[in-house]
């Protein structure tokens, strides 16, 4: 007993040895960093630019560390990332080819800022966009990201913030979205036949046109009845999501609780730009059977077999026989 008490207790002297360990860690990396996070807005805009014009906006940077810090400004160009949830996807590497409409050429990189404790600063940006400029969109980000002291060595890689900017450039633009799917989910993954759980709306559409859209517009959910279960406003917030040209994005809504059971039907109406005129329509169906409803179903189907074999036995076997007589 003395035995094990000892191990015990020295497991425990273990853990808790590793556990400060890993508190003084997490300390000294957030210490290192000197704790240069930045707070920015807007986070997001977006403009319309002719040919040839020119655009010029705020961004306020705030320090919100007691420590001076210099707020060194990076111009990126993004597209979007693969995994369909709309996250833009920034080109770090310059020697990516840029994309064909790049927003790293409409703007000049600013100077840095030097922020005080807890100060707040305001910088202005302008966008120009050359009188031979591509039609369509424009993608891109201004980011801050702490400058290394000098004589400070290597620092870890540190977060940076910046605010997105989405730029149309007026032209022949070619505005088309198409749905590539239409169903019933349940934790990403899709679905058409549920035993239990919650449930979702999946939508996947595609941006095959050379601009940023904004899909909106209504999804209705019927019961086997013809009945509305459940009505939303389709990517109903502030602002819309967008999808960039040739990229897919997809779109999950939660359905509230409802008794499901049975067959249901999903309708889908969504506009693709205000004043277009264009829709899309499409529905599709789901059926939804409880555990306990498959449950109730096979021992009903046990009940009729076990039925039915019993009626044979009982007056099947039992009938005479009908045959002709030797003679």
């Amino acid at each position: 007993m003395t035995t094990v008490f000892k191990r015990t207790s020295s497991l425990i002297a273990v853990i808790l040895l590793l556990v400060v360990m890993a508190t003084g860690i997490s300390k000294a990396q957030v210490t290192t960093g000197g704790g240069n996070g930045f707070r920015i807005s807007p986070v997001r805009n977006e403009f319309t630019i002719e040919k040839g014009g020119s655009q010029q906006f705020p961004i306020t940077i705030e320090n919100p560390t007691d420590a001076t810090v210099v707020a060194q400004p990076v111009v990126n160009d993004f597209v979007s990332s693969e995994n369909e949830t709309g996250e833009p996807r920034l080109i770090l590497d310059d020697s990516t080819p840029a994309p064909k409409n790049s927003f790293k050429t409409l703007v000049n990189t600013p100077s840095e800022l030097t922020l005080g404790p807890r100060e707040q600063k305001e910088i202005q940006v302008t966008i120009r966009i050359p009188e031979n400029a591509n039609s369509g969109g424009y993608y891109g980000t201004i980011r801050f990201v702490p400058a290394p002291a000098p004589g400070a060595g290597n620092v870890g890689l540190t977060a940076s913030v910046g605010t997105i900017i989405l730029v149309r450039v007026p032209g022949n633009l070619t505005e088309r979205l198409d749905l590539i799917e239409l169903t019933s989910s349940q934790n990403g993954k899709a679905k058409s036949f549920l035993t239990g759980g919650d449930v979702s709306v999946m939508t996947r559409i595609k941006n095959s046109g050379d601009i940023h859209l904004q899909p909106f517009g209504k999804i209705q959910v019927k019961d086997m009845f013809g009945k509305v279960v459940h009505e939303y406003e389709f990517n109903n917030v502030t602002p819309r999501a967008n999808i960039l040209p040739d990229s897919t994005r997809r779109f999950e809504d939660a359905i509230p609780k409802q008794k499901f059971l049975g067959r249901y039907t999903i309708n889908l109406n969504l506009g693709v730009s205000q004043g277009s005129g264009e829709l899309i329509v499409a529905s599709t169906s789901f059926w939804y059977i409880p555990l306990w409803a498959i449950g109730v179903i096979v021992v009903l189907i046990a009940a009729l077999v076990a039925g039915g074999y019993y009626l044979y036995r009982r007056y099947g076997l039992s009938k005479p026989k009908h045959g002709l007589k030797k003679k």
